[in-house]
């Protein structure tokens, strides 16, 4: 059956505002085309499944849930929850990283008919792993285990999924890593996708060494903990290096200038991987029922990763108050990367003043989440959906997407601030949240109605992202990637 589509304009979708990078653009080969498609895919997917989750768990509170849906409601609230975190925020960070490993793998040579095969083994791994991490939530199995990054499900076949997830990317980022091996020099974005790989084996290192050191006879919830503590303190510094690269690539793209030089660029992510790199030095140097080894990895996000973070990010509010004139004739994805910075910018900030215990600390993490989740978003649409040769949304959805899903997270995330300073405990519900005070019920109130706000914007991303992806590319929705390409080497200023 054939479908005839309305123009474009009428299905309010438009063609690329700015040129594709031309480091990337008509270097795809069809294995790495086929590739790229399915890492895209598989990101927007697990967010649908994550807000089909958070739909589930908000039902579960409904009076006679139980009568109708096939779960009991306090079972099956802490899995659906943990399935929602896994997919929003693990497979989500996971599968962008899985997209760019693919796309610069593109800037390294040609590959082999056995390179090809590694990547289509790891695309469906991860692929199959979506299934294997569900089936457990939906038919009640295990013990839920809510730690700290990783909330896991205590039974093999959940396992077995975060198995297949890890092996999906690391196939990739292994044959990148054969495919530099020869190569004196590399474009910056490159070595940068390369350097969050090289993060993402360490903290895989550290997850091995966790299990290997646990102690004998301690609860399965207890050794959960234990072994994704500091693999998911490690994996900090991969989502921030995937942050950095989200600006210093679409700035290049979009604004013709990067926020600092390529040098200091490389520079930053060698930082980042070494910095990394101590955390297996950690179950070496404190015996596993150490406290001592659970402050040294929070010492080593706290005081390691903000000093080459913050390089990047000073360079990108610098780069981005000299242009903001020319803010209305940006990109959306320009004005997505403002939001992206603001809000991450007030997420390290209040960092400073959390506290374990309490509220605070979750509005820290939020907005921080929530900041490299609208540069990915960006990503989607700014780099791609134009090299998949993809129409692209309308820019008024684009634009109102970013601003809901940022501002929604900043109410949020300050109105778990507020209640964090007048005592509100997290990961409570209910009546344990003790909300005696007017402070606290307006400040929870506040992060209700920021998460509503929040939640409206990812729903407009998702569904805008599937339409696009869905949406086959004809000769008057799309322009080659010959026609929108930027120059292989742009002139880049160098700020320093």
């Amino acid at each position: 059956m054939n479908f005839h589509l309305p123009p474009p304009k009428e299905r309010g979708i438009e063609t690329p505002e700015a040129a594709i990078d031309g480091h990337f653009a008509g270097r795809l080969s069809e294995d790495l085309l086929w590739e790229l498609k399915g890492w895209v895919i598989l990101p927007v997917a697990a967010l649908a499944i994550a807000g089909l989750m958070a739909v589930l768990v908000a039902l579960l509170r409904v009076p006679g849930a139980e009568a109708v849906l096939p779960w009991t409601t306090q079972t099956f609230f802490v899995k659906g929850l943990i399935a929602h975190v896994t997919f929003a925020f693990v497979i989500w960070y996971l599968g962008v990283q899985g997209a760019l490993t693919v796309l610069v793998t593109a800037a390294t040579g040609p590959m082999t008919k056995g390179a090809a095969f590694v990547g289509r083994v790891g695309l469906s791994a991860a692929g199959l792993s979506f299934l294997l991490i569900l089936t457990p939530v939906l038919l009640n199995l295990g013990e839920p285990s809510a730690n700290n990054y990783i909330p896991v499900l205590i039974h093999p076949i959940f396992f077995a999924g975060l198995t297949l997830l890890a092996l999906g990317l690391a196939l990739p980022v292994l044959r990148l890593l054969v495919q530099m091996a020869g190569e004196r020099s590399c474009e910056p974005v490159v070595f940068a996708v390369a350097a969050s790989g090289v993060i993402f084996l360490i903290a895989l290192v550290c997850l091995a060494a966790a299990w290997w050191t646990m102690p004998a006879g301690i609860p399965a919830t207890d050794a959960a903990e234990r072994a994704f503590w500091g693999m998911g303190h490690v994996m900090q510094f991969a989502n921030t290096l995937l942050l950095l690269i989200g600006f210093y690539l679409l700035s290049r793209m979009s604004l013709g200038e990067t926020p600092v030089s390529d040098r200091v660029f490389k520079l930053v992510a060698a930082a980042l991987v070494a910095g990394a790199a101590i955390g297996p030095l950690f179950y070496l140097s404190y015996p596993a029922d150490d406290p001592s080894q659970i402050n040294a990895f929070t010492d080593l996000y706290w005081y390691v990763l903000p000093v080459p973070a913050g390089v990047v990010l000073l360079g990108t509010a610098l780069l981005f108050f000299r242009r903001a004139r020319d803010l209305t004739n940006q990109t959306p994805e320009v004005i997505g990367l403002w939001v992206a910075l603001l809000l991450f910018g007030v997420g390290g900030l209040i960092g400073f003043f959390e506290s374990s215990v309490d509220t605070r600390t979750p509005a820290h993490y939020h907005a921080e989440l929530i900041g490299v989740t609208l540069v990915f978003m960006c990503l989607y649409f700014a780099l791609f959906a134009p090299l998949l040769d993809r129409p692209l949304p309308a820019r008024k959805w684009r634009i109102a997407s970013y601003v809901l899903l940022g501002t929604g997270q900043f109410f949020h995330s300050m109105g778990l601030f507020s209640a964090g300073l007048d005592g509100v405990a997290r990961k409570v519900a209910g009546g344990e949240q003790g909300l005696d005070s007017a402070t606290k019920l307006s400040s929870m109130a506040l992060m209700g109605l920021g998460g509503l706000i929040a939640v409206i914007g990812g729903v407009i991303f998702v569904v805008l992202a599937i339409r696009c992806l869905l949406v086959q590319p004809t000769e008057d929705t799309s322009d080659t990637l010959e026609q929108t390409a930027g120059p292989a080497e742009p002139e880049v200023p160098d700020p320093t």
